[in-house]
């Protein structure tokens, strides 16, 4: 996953200060998830993808669907980053855990 933030920042020409200042996280936070050293709440993971316009599923490796739009889901994904950033940590790993059992259940 840091590979792949680190690669598509640097294809974007954003520094990890702009990107760190961007998800409101610090430079050297951003750095160690590059790095692989640490990895991203949930919250972080949404507002690293949301700046760099790349789906999740594609920075944990899940899919080769890089952007939000090329997979039709710009317009959906945004709004459900939004109401993900107005959730508490509680609220948020039920979410997880419950998009976790649907999608079991859906294959």
């Amino acid at each position: 996953m840091g590979e792949r933030i680190k690669h598509i920042r640097a294809e974007q020409k954003l520094t990890l200060e702009k990107l760190s200042e961007q998800v409101g996280i610090s430079r050297n936070f951003l750095w160690e998830i590059e790095d692989g050293r640490k990895a991203p709440a949930l919250k972080t993971l949404c507002g690293i993808c949301r700046e760099l316009n790349v789906s999740a599923d594609y920075l944990l490796g899940f899919s080769s669907v890089r952007g939000l739009a090329e997979n039709g889901g710009g317009q959906t994904a945004h709004k459900l980053f939004e109401i993900i950033d107005t959730l508490d940590e509680n609220e948020k790993n039920m979410l997880h855990e419950l998009l976790i059992t649907y999608k079991n259940t859906v294959k």
